[in-house]
């Protein structure tokens, strides 16, 4: 199981200078993956985006790459450039009488006096060379998610290990249902009719036709099949979260119904903390890969 939230980073010396990578991820329904990248890169931009494709599934994922000291960009003078400066400094000096001569770093605060020239296109191996720091990144990244997803493995065991001990209480609970509801019903029509004879066979279908109204046998055995598959989904490789929240809304729907159809308070009240524990479980495993 792994969580959806994570971090990684790594940075190595390059041919071209120093690669800096960053991968950060948070819970999405699918996988939107977003690159930050300097211009040189933007070219391929499409093949990093599928390396990281290979080792996520689910989740929002922030990839920063920075250059620092860039091995093959050039300072370039723009002569022609400078030329014109020069002449229109000249130009100004003598209009507005200005004595002082014009020096060297009247020119370094001109903006684009130089430029930096950087190759159009990287070789291939300057190419694997940035595609193994990404790897190194997105690495980090996919065991930060895994650690956290050990975490919260843990926390949904113990949760539907809590929701499967609810079911069997609900179950012992619903066992003397048939006779309690009969000897209530029995007393109510007594103190109803008062001396009236009562008769045995119409009550006991009376009885027999609440019962079914309210019977919630096979809610509780699907529910109990839903914790089963749901314990053996979390032991799976992969992207499981999709499965899990599934599950999660089956088992919500089962105890509805048996709080609906239950008609015992007992039993109510066990449902509104199963159902409670579901909503923690639901929320969790948004998180989930």
């Amino acid at each position: 199981m792994k969580s959806m939230t994570g971090f990684g980073k790594s940075e190595d010396d390059t041919t071209f200078g120093r690669v800096v990578v960053e991968a950060r991820s948070e819970n999405h329904r699918f996988l939107d993956v977003k690159l930050q990248l300097p211009e040189s890169l933007l070219s391929i931009e499409t093949e990093l985006n599928e390396s990281v494709k290979k080792f996520l599934q689910r989740g929002k994922v922030r990839v920063s790459v920075s250059l620092e000291g860039i091995k093959n960009n050039t300072p370039v003078l723009n002569l022609e450039l400078a030329k014109q400066y020069g002449k229109n400094l000249d130009i100004l000096r003598r209009e507005i009488k200005i004595n002082e001569e014009i020096r060297i770093e009247h020119f370094l605060m001109i903006k684009d006096i130089f430029s930096s020239e950087t190759q159009d296109s990287l070789t291939k191996n300057e190419i694997a060379e940035l595609e193994a720091v990404l790897r190194d990144a997105l690495a980090k990244l996919a065991d930060t998610r895994k650690s956290e997803g050990k975490k919260l493995e843990k926390d949904l065991r113990a949760r539907i290990r809590n929701i499967e001990k609810l079911s069997k209480e609900i179950t012992t609970k619903r066992k003397d249902f048939m006779k309690t509801t009969s000897a209530k019903l029995q007393e109510r029509i007594s103190k109803l009719l008062a001396d009236v004879q009562i008769d045995e066979s119409r009550l006991f279908q009376e009885t027999a036709y609440m019962t079914e109204r309210s019977d919630i046998t096979e809610e509780l055995v699907r529910l109990k099949a839903h914790i089963g598959k749901f314990r053996e989904t979390i032991r799976k490789e992969g992207s499981i979260g999709k499965e899990l929240d599934f599950l999660v809304q089956e088992m919500n729907r089962e105890a509805g119904t048996i709080s609906a159809k239950a008609k015992d308070a007992e039993i109510s009240h066990l449902t509104i903390e199963l159902r409670s524990e579901l909503e923690r479980i639901r929320e969790q495993i948004q998180n989930i890969e």
